[in-house]
């Protein structure tokens, strides 16, 4: 499975490293223009508006381009070799996912070093700056926050992933002999609807929290901080600034659930019954 997991990377660097030149090469020109007088980048709104509208840009780009090989894998010539590898469909499919976390990882990663490392560059300063600017920073966002969004940010594309994943090997076995391209789009929307509408009943169902600070359990009645907290993402709900978190109990059994029969789903139906 290791040796997979190198040829998926081995398959797909030079499509990600090229997106991330493009990118370097884009805050490059940023930073050294923003240096000049008059420059519309002055604005620090704006800067950091394109920074990450640049970043999220290259992560889409970057998942379009994984999920768009499995499909090719799937449909064409190409996925004999994968799919005749002497592997379960469930190591294929782990590997793809580690491969995918793994070019993420780097992505994002690397865009905040090469951020800081332009910083340093164009606008030079002193050591003590960087601490004073880290103390700003946590006063507005804890690293409890960053954990907790970091964590439910890797479950969210996880699962994202996993359900495209099996809305494409489900079409391919439903549709064996027919090439519809973007079937399994319409399968993954309407599979997205029917766990969406599920995840929200189970929540209405089951109205118990988990206090992910004190590890208590809590009802929207009592529980008054779920009210001012911001994100939500499979069953978790917290305040970036506060840094405060909590879980919807039922729906995190849910997810939870959900991403492991569409791992082994998915498993099945590539070891099984992908017809090539």
């Amino acid at each position: 499975m290791l040796k997979y997991v190198k040829y998926e990377i081995r398959g797909t660097y030079k499509f990600i490293l090229g997106i991330l030149a493009l990118v370097f090469i884009l805050l490059t020109s940023m930073y050294a223009y923003s240096n000049k007088e008059g420059s519309l980048f002055h604005s620090a709104q704006i800067f950091m508006s394109i920074g990450v509208m640049l970043l999220f840009g290259a992560a889409l780009i970057a998942f379009l381009y994984i999920v768009g090989s499995f499909r090719k894998e799937l449909y064409e010539d190409s996925g004999y070799l994968t799919f005749t590898l002497p592997l379960t469909g469930n190591q294929i499919l782990g590997s793809k996912l580690i491969a995918a976390l793994f070019w993420f990882m780097v992505l994002g990663i690397g865009v905040v070093l090469f951020n800081f490392l332009m910083v340093m560059i164009f606008s030079p300063f002193h050591i003590d700056h960087i601490s004073k600017l880290f103390s700003a920073i946590s006063k507005v966002l804890s690293i409890k926050a960053c954990i907790y969004m970091t964590l439910s940010m890797v479950f969210s594309v996880v699962s994202v992933l996993l359900l495209i994943y099996f809305s494409m090997a489900l079409s391919k076995v439903t549709f064996r002999h027919k090439k519809i391209g973007g079937l399994w789009f319409v399968v993954f929307i309407i599979l997205s609807g029917v766990f969406g509408y599920i995840d929200a009943e189970i929540s209405q169902w089951i109205p118990y929290y988990l206090d992910l600070s004190t590890f208590h359990v809590e009802t929207p009645a009592s529980y008054h901080d779920l009210l001012q907290m911001h994100y939500h993402s499979a069953g978790l709900h917290f305040n970036a600034i506060a840094g405060s978190a909590a879980t919807n109990i039922a729906s995190f059994v849910y997810h939870l659930a959900l991403m492991i029969a569409l791992f082994l789903g998915t498993g099945y139906l590539i070891e099984k019954k992908i017809d090539l």
